[in-house]
């Protein structure tokens, strides 16, 4: 996925499509991820979140998962540790 992918995803406004705005970023922050680009994953991931933690869908938690065992290559990392504590905390997201 190319940049232009995260400025398609930025570019919806989130009080309109907030589930699908979070969604969506999970999913680009996975294939960041699947690229090894964890920095850009994380900041993906973590805009998700604070999107995602203010709707009730099983399917937006399902992305998030998802999202956390994408992360699996950098799980002895505090921000990666710090990420998956996060999703657990405010989604209830376990992986």
């Amino acid at each position: 996925m190319t940049a232009g992918g995260d400025k398609q995803v930025t570019a919806m406004p989130t009080g309109v499509f907030t589930r699908s705005v979070g969604m969506r970023l999970a999913i680009v922050g996975t294939a960041r991820l699947q690229a090894h680009e964890l920095d850009r994953g994380l900041e993906l991931g973590h805009r998700s979140v604070n999107i995602l933690a203010r709707v009730q869908s099983t399917r937006a938690k399902d992305y998030v998962r998802e999202f956390n065992t994408a992360l699996a290559l950098w799980r002895g990392q505090p921000a990666v540790r710090e990420f998956v504590l996060r999703t657990r905390k405010e989604l209830g997201v376990t992986t």
